[in-house]
């Protein structure tokens, strides 16, 4: 028995003393190179920790689709620009973040609309020839609109719905508003007129245009306010009448013409005194886009991108110094602008391609 413990004793012993010189051996190794524990730490960094992506910010002019964009629009968070394809169908999302990355599949609906009217809860109605659909991004759900509403637009918190209820067979309809779905609704003003242009000022407060038709060549601006119901003319029997609104609703900045065959000039109105400044220079609204500040416009001209102060004295279209001349002809193309909520980029359409494009306006 004693001979055994011994033996065993002994088995022990030998297993210390080489486990102890394993040790004594790795720690000189480690202790002769200083920087093996560093390049160990290291390479465990470099497995487990992503470096951080540089990303360099675009300058000038680039591309920011592919593919055709139709009906490009801001998040209400500034944090993407969205867009349809008509021909696809497909809505997709470019990040302001990331312009240079290429846009990302949202969602796709149907191909072919006429019109997109998009609202700040991921959600938008759709026109299309002879219907309009209203389409919910979050559910992944839709819904057809009756055929006798027309001009169908979603507040900016979608929780609204204004449109004309036309009846083309007796020629009678109504301004109303309603819940996306339109399951209860509020008529606000019986019309006989179907070519109506409906946008939303405010939350309570419509834009009302009167659109050209084969009996009318001419074009009126309203507001209706949807509690009231009391209708306010602002502009009276213009040509080729185009407004666009500051994100206030205090201000529109329009375009209109002498006569039918003369050229549209740019005009500015502050609904405080509804007073008409004049610009004297000959630009379309319909391709203008207003600033955060609600006092900076900046447009698209026939060879030059123009921003106008209309706080100043005399305000008048100055060209956007920064750009050179080469990217200022890029201009005569430009369509649908848009500012990023930063103001450092102007985001707009290319009429001869389809295509997103962006602008960087930085110093």
């Amino acid at each position: 028995m004693a001979r055994k413990v011994t033996i065993f004793l002994i088995f022990v012993f030998a297993a210390l003393a080489m486990f102890l010189a394993g040790y004594l051996i790795s720690k000189k190794s480690l202790t002769g190179n200083p920087n093996q524990q560093a390049l160990i730490n290291n390479s465990l960094v470099d497995r487990f920790e992503e470096s951080p992506e540089k990303r360099v910010p675009p300058v000038g002019l680039f591309a920011l689709s592919r593919d055709r964009a139709d009906f490009s629009t801001l998040s209400a968070d500034g944090k993407e620009i969205l867009y349809y394809n008509s021909d696809s169908g497909e809505i997709r999302s470019v990040s302001t973040k990331n312009m240079a990355g290429g846009s990302t599949l949202i969602a796709k609906i149907q191909a072919g609309a006429r019109q997109i009217s998009w609202a700040s809860n991921k959600t938008l109605v759709a026109v299309y020839s002879g219907n309009s659909i209203f389409y919910d991004l979050n559910s992944n759900s839709s819904k057809k609109l009756d055929s006798k509403i027309k001009s169908p637009v979603l507040s900016k918190a979608g929780d609204k719905l204004a449109y004309n209820y036309f009846d083309a067979g007796t020629g009678e309809g109504n301004i109303s508003i309603a819940d996306p779905l339109v399951e209860s609704f509020k008529v606000l003003m019986l019309t006989r007129f179907e070519n109506w242009q409906i946008g939303w000022v405010s939350n309570n407060v419509l834009s009302l245009i009167t659109r050209p038709s084969p009996e009318n060549q001419i074009s009126s601006l309203f507001t209706l306010d949807t509690e009231t119901k009391s209708l306010h003319n602002i502009l009276d029997s213009k040509n080729n009448l185009e407004v666009v609104w500051s994100s206030n609703g205090q201000k529109i900045v329009y375009s209109y013409s002498a006569d039918t065959v003369q050229g549209s000039n740019l005009y500015f109105m502050d609904l405080a005194n509804q007073e008409e400044v004049g610009f004297n220079t000959a630009l379309n609204a319909s391709r203008c886009v207003w600033s955060i500040d609600n006092e900076t416009i900046y447009c698209a001209g026939k060879d030059s991108f123009v921003t106008i102060d209309t706080s100043a004295a005399q305000p008048a279209a100055e060209d956007i110094p920064t750009l050179p001349k080469e990217i200022l002809s890029a201009a005569a193309t430009a369509s649908n602008l848009l500012l990023t909520s930063s103001e450092d980029y102007l985001i707009f359409r290319n009429t001869q391609n389809g295509k997103l494009y962006g602008l960087s306006l930085s110093r």
